[in-house]
């Protein structure tokens, strides 16, 4: 792997995707993230039983070896996880009714390289954990904030605001081109302007053929947080995704940062595993806190108290 990974604002692809052939002939795509030092593989539901889930796992080895990564990251619906087991792939959470609100879904790991498999920052995701053991139960009311939901036009301010809050980022969010298409395919980006400026986003990454979405791209200038602002974006998006008869919505956390795991766990999101090492962001590869909850029905901006309830 390159010693200098891409910078936020570099328009480079982070990752390739292809398609992997089992000799069964079911194809599967799959991502080589050479970014993050992985291969992955999202929501494979054309494989029919266990025995091709097993299957996958060993080829995804196989691709693994052959490209030298470091690690495997895959997301399946819980009927298939065993069979990833059995070629040596490990749990690392679940998130409930992922699938169309029925199924679950189970991240899975395998580490090439064995550091992979251990925390990069074990004290750190303690003292969060701890943090968040402390804070439960703790709520907070909608902010009285107006959010705006993006159009193609915004996409330049919005790249900017991601470039500048990350160093390093799994996808190119600070290209204007890349966050424009992102939201021409119907992606939900919600952000907060103050005196004409974009001062916070986020946005919902639809995983259509889940009914599910992946709440990411939160970014605030740091002069503007701890204002409510990210709080009210993530609410309204999730509106955004009850309108559309989304069951269910999930975000991956950095797992050392206390306020982005705290802002989730206010919203309902329940903590549900934790991935080491994996994926390139801020300032390396990090571990990843895995949230996932069900969205409320709701009418926009009205969240009841039992919608905001802390894990």
């Amino acid at each position: 792997m390159s010693n200098s990974p891409l910078a936020t604002d570099d328009a480079s692809p982070r990752k390739t995707l292809e398609e992997l052939s089992l000799a069964s002939g079911t194809e599967v795509a799959i991502s080589d993230d050479h970014f993050s030092d992985r291969i992955r593989c999202d929501h494979p539901l054309e494989l029919s039983d266990l025995a091709e889930a097993e299957a996958l796992g060993r080829e995804l080895v196989r691709e693994a070896k052959d490209r030298q990564r470091g690690r495997i990251v895959t997301f399946v619906p819980e009927r298939l996880a065993p069979g990833l087991e059995a070629s040596g792939f490990e749990a690392e959470g679940v998130m409930p009714g992922f699938y169309e609100g029925e199924e679950d879904c189970v991240a899975l790991g395998y580490y090439l390289n064995d550091e992979r498999g251990e925390l990069a920052e074990p004290e750190a995701v303690a003292k969060v954990k701890a943090i968040l053991e402390a804070k439960a139960g703790t709520t907070k009311p909608r902010p009285p904030v107006e959010t705006i939901l993006a159009e193609t036009t915004d996409a330049p301010a919005i790249a900017d605001l991601l470039a500048d809050t990350f160093q390093q980022y799994p996808t190119p969010s600070g290209d204007p081109a890349y966050v424009a298409e992102a939201i021409a395919d119907g992606n939900p980006f919600r952000f907060v302007k103050v005196a004409g400026e974009i001062v916070a986003c986020a946005s919902a990454d639809l995983v259509p053929e889940a009914a599910t979405a992946e709440l990411t791209d939160c970014a605030t200038l740091p002069e503007h947080r701890g204002n409510g602002y990210m709080q009210a974006i993530l609410m309204d998006l999730m509106d955004d995704l009850a309108e559309r008869q989304y069951p269910t919505a999930f975000t991956l956390a950095r797992a050392r940062i206390p306020g982005v795991n705290l802002a989730f766990q206010r919203l309902g999101f329940q903590l549900r595993g934790t991935m080491p090492q994996s994926c390139r962001i801020g300032g390396g590869i990090e571990d990843m806190n895995i949230w996932s909850r069900t969205l409320p029905g709701m009418a926009k901006g009205s969240a009841q108290p039992d919608d905001i309830v802390a894990a």
